[in-house]
């Protein structure tokens, strides 16, 4: 019996094993690209488990498809992700891999359960700001808050903020720059391009983790944020 197991849950795990299975990728394989145990997969191809907004993009960018693809042909209903018992999201939009790491690290180690999921250039972060705006995505939550690096490579974190700030869906979404070896000029810019905070991201993993700490509890425990009932 699968009384226990949600469909939308079901439908998605049978979703993702048969793009394995066309990639003739074995468990262990997405399994490494994701970063989580091969038992971990079995259990979200098997429904047992419910895949994450940011896991099942993650999964979508490592097939190199669209994240609609994984709903075609489901008919049941999507529940709202922006409920009060569902996480908070997190996006990351960061190119140092080694950055990345810590500051996942980091929010693991914050008392409050969250969903992180990054971007990792200028150009994927744009991409993700055009899928939230298909109504054909709509399931898939915008972020409740992003940490933005200045150093990118193929399109300047500044683009990236002029980009989140001139779209409707995301102009109330905080913008934290978090950037390393930044200038005052820097900092004045980021404010004037209507950035939420400006922090220079620390060389040492305790001051990091505090740094990322100190925010998170700024902005989940203490303000009330858009995307968030005043009610609850």
């Amino acid at each position: 019996m699968t009384l226990n197991i949600n469909e939308l849950d079901l439908y998605l795990g049978k979703r993702v094993k048969a793009f394995r299975t066309k990639m003739r990728w074995p468990l262990k394989t997405l399994a490494m690209k994701l970063g989580i145990s091969i038992q971990q997969l079995q259990r979200y191809e098997s429904g047992l488990n419910k895949i994450s907004a940011s896991l099942l993009y993650a999964i979508a960018q490592e097939f190199n498809t669209d994240l609609a693809i994984f709903y075609e042909g489901y008919e049941g209903p999507l529940k709202n992700l922006h409920s009060p018992n569902h996480p908070n999201n997190i996006l990351l939009i960061e190119e140092n891999k080694d950055d990345e790491v810590l500051f996942r690290q980091a929010v693991m180690e914050f008392p409050e359960k969250l969903n992180v999921f990054a971007c990792h250039n200028g150009e994927e972060a744009i991409n993700f700001f055009r899928s939230l705006e298909d109504t054909s995505t709509f399931f898939f939550p915008k972020p409740d808050l992003i940490f933005l690096d200045l150093t990118l490579t193929n399109i300047s974190g500044f683009d990236v903020l002029k980009e989140i700030k001139r779209r409707p869906n995301l102009q109330n979404t905080p913008v934290v720059i978090f950037s390393r070896n930044s200038s005052y000029e820097d900092m004045l810019k980021s404010y004037c391009l209507h950035a939420s905070g400006f922090i220079n991201k620390s060389f040492s993993y305790n001051e990091v983790k505090e740094q990322i700490h100190k925010t998170l509890t700024y902005w989940m425990q203490t303000v009330v944020l858009p995307t968030q009932n005043m009610a609850s």
